[in-house]
């Protein structure tokens, strides 16, 4: 299980369900197949530096030093969502 724990967000992902736990005052946890999923967007940072993310329908931004140790999870996201959409149906 890969996890990462950023300033306001917390990401699980164990090769096919993304989790997403957010702070409090929003809606508490997502949770997605990759197969339901897009995969992760990134945004250029803005004149602060800080980037929108979005995952599993969940957006939040992130500054430099996150999305330096976020990125590697999103990869593993994006290719695990790409070989689900490549999966004949049954």
């Amino acid at each position: 299980m890969d996890e990462i724990i950023l300033r306001t967000v917390v990401l699980q992902f164990d090769g096919r369900v993304v989790e997403i736990f957010r702070a409090p005052s929003s809606e508490l946890v997502r949770r997605h197949h990759v197969a339901q999923l897009k995969e992760p967007q990134v945004k250029e940072p803005n004149r602060k530096g800080r980037s929108m993310v979005t995952v599993a329908g969940v957006s939040f931004g992130v500054d430099a030093d996150e999305l330096a140790q976020l990125k590697p999870l999103l990869d593993k996201i994006g290719e695990a969502v790409r070989i689900a959409k490549d999966q004949p149906l049954r």
